[in-house]
């Protein structure tokens, strides 16, 4: 499959398909009056949000840090975690999200 924008979405759309293919397969059912393409949308949503919370609870728990670091005058250690926190935003984020341009390295 070719890639639908910058970056690297195919696992967002097979999985997204997947689930809109479950949710419309005659082999089992859904609860009466459930909507298909609504079930199908918040298992996904559900399904990309997990690791999503997981960096972002790591980014402020770094920036916690950081700031507890400056308070007591370490800048070394501020500086550290203000790096960690911008590893996680550049690998787990944008990686997660699909939001690297075509032309970064």
């Amino acid at each position: 499959m070719a890639e639908l924008e910058p970056g690297h979405p195919d696992e967002l759309v097979h999985t997204l398909r997947n689930w809109l293919r479950e949710a419309s397969d005659p082999i089992g059912s859904l609860p009466t009056g459930t909507d298909p393409v609504e079930w199908a949308v918040r298992r996904f949503i559900a399904w990309w949000v997990a690791p999503l919370r997981g960096s972002i609870d790591e980014i402020e728990d770094c920036l916690r840090q950081a700031g507890e670091a400056c308070r007591a005058g370490d800048a070394a250690a501020a500086a550290a975690e203000i790096e960690l926190a911008r590893q996680v935003l550049g690998e787990s984020l944008r990686d997660h999200l699909g939001l690297y341009s075509w032309n970064e390295p």
